[in-house]
């Protein structure tokens, strides 16, 4: 399964956090594509080992709208695929 991430992560681009987060129903500004984008990029490997990470630390680059929506995501994601 990571090999299949390190996959997608390697030919991930803006444009499909873009896309991702639209049909969530969130739409990012430039910076928080930004963010994402690059937060992903450096760190899936740490989330990918560690998928409770505390995600509040960076709240500040998301508009409290988008945070609150992100973390709901996160959370569905992670009842779905985790059982938590």
């Amino acid at each position: 399964m990571f090999q299949l991430v390190k996959n997608y992560v390697a030919k991930m681009t803006r444009e499909d956090v873009v896309k991702f987060s639209t049909k969530k129903g969130i739409i990012l500004s430039e910076s928080e594509v930004d963010f994402v984008y690059r937060f992903v990029k450096k760190n899936y490997e740490a989330l990918y080992a560690n998928p409770n990470i505390d995600l509040t630390k960076y709240k500040s680059h998301f508009s409290e709208e988008n945070f609150t929506k992100l973390m709901k995501l996160v959370s569905e994601y992670k009842s779905k695929y985790l059982g938590q």
